[in-house]
């Protein structure tokens, strides 16, 4: 019999860590019979990586960052090519601290004609056979289970970690500013003849917003024209960039919609509640080769007269640590802002 089981228990049960912060944990190793093994060590890993492709060729472009590369050994036998792991339940303690300057944790959710990209966190044990004819393939264990290798392959167990960069709204001094923007568009029926002009005010009353909190989108519309608007809706969008020396590439997701029919919405101020979700803060601090950044925007729905969207975008930042003594405005005391 070989290893009965292989496992990486850490300290922090919640596997959540912040930047400088030690990681500490201990393998547990249980076999039924003695083990001639080379060494035990921990290889721990962080890096962020991507690959995409343009749908109209085959061309594919990627990038790669490494924030940390160790290996910690937790037993070594340098006079000899090997040692016995006698029978029994191990239990091996390790500690590490993490860089103070490496990004959030993210993973992006994308169609897989598109690519990938991630920033990931793992810790592996390994524990090295000591035949010299050990082949480079190795065999990894699940997150669950007991690894069974076939002869000639090392054992292995993978657990990965979340990191939290701080960013801190309070040390970002737009982001408690209020940010609006207006769009008009002229209506035009018949290819030529100009009915009037379609205005949409949208306000918010600050910039920054952290996972649990309520943006309050408002939005006016003044419909000058003959057109009857079909109605209105709400995104929160995630917009990720991804950036190679020669090439860039921009994938988004919707977080959040909300859509609101009949032209008697449209007759006045409208309120939107956008619960912001827990999601990897802007611009993914120290982290060359990707960005993160959000917004919300209100669009009309189409209809005959709009040659296109009417779509008005808002860039909000998303932090962790939120401001301080914010209060949500009234429905009141921000129409009153129109006035």
């Amino acid at each position: 019999m070989g290893i009965e089981s292989l496992s990486i228990e850490l300290d922090n049960s919640d596997g959540i860590y912040f930047p400088g912060q030690e990681v500490s944990g201990v393998v547990h190793i249980s076999n039924l019979s003695s083990k001639i093994l080379k060494g035990i060590y921990l290889e721990c890993q962080g890096y962020a990586k991507f690959c995409f492709n343009e749908l109209s060729s085959e061309t594919y472009y990627s990038s790669e960052e490494t924030y940390l590369d160790l290996k910690i050994p937790l037993i070594t036998n340098e006079e000899r090519e090997r040692f016995e792991l006698v029978s029994g339940i191990h239990q091996f303690p390790f500690s590490f601290i993490l860089p103070t300057k490496i990004p959030s944790s993210f993973q992006t959710e994308m169609l897989a004609k598109f690519g990938y990209g991630h920033v990931r966190y793992s810790i592996k044990v390994v524990l090295k056979r000591s035949s010299r004819q050990i082949n480079s393939e190795t065999c990894r264990i699940p997150f669950t289970g007991v690894l069974k290798p076939s002869w000639k392959q090392n054992y292995e167990y993978v657990i990965s970690f979340t990191v939290r960069t701080i960013v801190d709204l309070n040390a970002i001094p737009k982001a408690a500013m209020p940010t609006q923007s207006i769009k008009a568009k002229p209506v035009f029926r018949w290819l030529c003849c100009r009915s009037g002009l379609i205005t949409v005010k949208v306000y918010l009353h600050r910039t920054g917003y952290v996972a649990g909190e309520t943006i309050l989108l408002h939005a006016d519309v003044d419909n000058q024209s003959q057109t009857t608007l079909l109605g209105s809706t709400v995104s929160l969008i995630e917009s990720v960039d991804f950036h190679t020396h020669n090439k860039s590439k921009t994938y988004e997701r919707v977080l959040f919609e909300q859509k609101r029919r009949g032209s008697e919405f449209l007759d006045a101020l409208q309120v939107f509640p956008i619960v912001v979700p827990s999601v990897t803060p802007s611009y993914l601090q120290f982290c060359e080769i990707i960005d993160i950044s959000y917004k919300v925007e209100f669009r009309l729905v189409d209809s005959e007269a709009l040659a296109s969207k009417l779509v008005v975008p808002l860039d909000i930042l998303i932090g962790n640590v939120p401001l301080r003594q914010q209060m949500n405005p009234t429905y009141n005391s921000v129409a009153e802002t129109y006035q």
